[in-house]
């Protein structure tokens, strides 16, 4: 089936969910692809989505993109390679499972597919850190621990890890017509199968990391929208189906450089991508072509962790102000509120930043950056205030927020001219209970003598029918 001096990958959509035109599906096939490829975990959402086992994606949205995806890939005989489910913990992946048991059963499809666990089991990992294996925190942020310890796991709610393309490879290998995955790093989707074939790293991780966003590297870029990338021996092409889209040097050098901190190079498992030395030819008007990218061995095997811990409960009160003698003085009166609540909290035996921790978050002012915001003036003629309250329980939070709440409304202060309140409340009730928190605890990376080894793979049949599970 395979040409094998050439590989044609198309990728539906920035996320699986996210939706994309039907219209650059059916164009897509047209150009014959080997597989059908698209993300559909991240952890960019926040915390949140990995603690509470809850998808940022609708059931709707994804069973319309799976269903598109998996027909198309199955009336062609091509195999797709997804990964699902947010966060992609098993927990989620077992909700998108249900909805691709539907897609059989409404499509009338016989599938057979290798599901690939991106959760990290906790035995495992303590095991690991017992017997010395290397770990290090990813960024330079105070709460983390330079090394993973016990502890770390145990405060953990649950753990993936970005697998790399090999578990995906070996999902292909089981006679299967597609791979669902957990948590994975993107370009591993688009590059496993260019690799178990042989193509060159540096082009096809190059190729991969153009294609992982879909339509975000042409013009104008859709986030609802695929790309479809030719690999060759020497280079790659990479073009929109859309008739409204089109590559160019610019909008694919531009994603190349894309989430990095380093615009040259970008972090593997085994490696790193070099795209210093790529070349970028216009091709055609839709078609851009890429050559000479590089991939650098490092000859070590690391993959990344994310784990979340339960921090407490949070509940928020929104308002405005457009009071020009409440915003010249809001610091002021920002404080005078806290103080005030802090001593009444104090009495009732609360500590703060052990029990109860108070943000106000000052919209038109520096509600985004905070205390980095470099420009310090205040020039709105109105303001947006949340009441940020995160509590050891729900009960006090909401105790805590409503105190705040009622303080700021009525606070008085020099020049005030009117008792009524100080708050324009857009909401009915004004306070409003979020749930519970939580925030990355684990954000390392481990060293793996074997790449197979965290991840377990089973094999499934639709209408749903288990038929084994293997270990890496």
């Amino acid at each position: 089936m395979f040409i094998l001096d050439e590989i044609r990958i198309y990728d539906a959509t920035t996320h699986v969910g996210y939706g994309f035109p039907k219209e650059s599906l059916e164009q897509a096939l047209k150009w014959e692809p080997h597989a059908i490829v698209a993300q559909g975990t991240s952890t960019d959402p926040g915390p949140f989505y990995l603690g509470s086992g809850t998808s940022y994606t609708e059931d709707a949205n994804v069973k319309r993109d799976l269903k598109l995806i998996i027909s198309s890939a199955k009336s062609l005989g091509i195999p797709f390679i997804c990964s699902v489910g947010g966060a992609g913990a098993d927990i989620h992946v077992e909700k998108v499972l249900k909805l691709v048991d539907e897609i059989s059963r409404e499509e009338n499809l016989k599938l057979r597919i290798a599901v690939v666990s991106g959760e990290i089991d906790k035995h495992w990992l303590k095991g690991k850190i017992t017997s010395g294996v290397l770990t290090r925190k990813l960024v330079n942020v105070e709460r983390f621990n330079e090394t993973l310890t016990i502890k770390d796991v145990d405060d953990s709610i649950r753990i993936v890890a970005q697998m790399g393309y090999e578990p995906i490879v070996k999902a292909l290998d089981m006679g299967v017509d597609g791979v669902l995955t957990g948590r994975a790093l993107d370009l591993s989707l688009i590059a496993a199968l260019p690799l178990k074939y042989g193509f060159d790293k540096g082009l096809t991780f190059h190729m991969a990391k153009i294609l992982e966003c879909g339509a975000l590297a042409a013009e104008p870029g859709s986030g609802s929208d695929g790309m479809f990338g030719i690999l060759r021996k020497d280079c790659f092409h990479v073009k929109p189906p859309s008739p409204l889209r089109r590559c160019t040097i610019a909008s694919v050098a531009a994603h190349s450089f894309y989430e990095r901190d380093n615009p040259y190079m970008e972090n593997l498992p085994d490696g790193y991508l070099d795209v210093a030395s790529a070349n970028y030819t216009q091709l055609d008007e839709k078609t851009v072509t890429i050559s000479g990218s590089k991939f650098i061995p490092s000859g070590e095997y690391w993959i990344k962790l994310e784990g979340v811990k339960l921090v407490g409960y949070r509940t928020i009160c929104i308002a405005g102000v457009r009071d020009p003698t409440i915003i010249s003085k809001i610091d002021e009166i920002i404080d005078g509120v806290k103080n005030l609540g802090f001593k009444v909290f104090k009495d009732a035996g609360l500590r703060l930043n052990e029990d109860y921790t108070v943000v106000f978050r000052v919209y038109g002012k520096d509600g985004v950056m905070g205390e980095t915001e470099p420009k310090r003036g205040l020039k709105a003629k109105e303001i947006c205030i949340i009441i940020d309250v995160v509590a050891k329980e729900q009960n006090i939070a909401n105790s805590i927020c409503a105190f705040l709440r009622s303080s700021f409304l009525h606070f008085g202060f020099e020049g005030r001219k009117t008792t009524a309140g100080n708050l324009a409340f857009p909401f009915s009730p004004s306070d409003i209970p979020v749930g519970p928190v939580y925030i990355f605890n684990i954000w390392h990376k481990i060293r793996l003598e074997n790449p197979y080894e965290p991840f377990k793979i089973r094999v499934i049949e639709f209408p749903a029918k288990m038929v084994r599970e293997v270990y890496g």
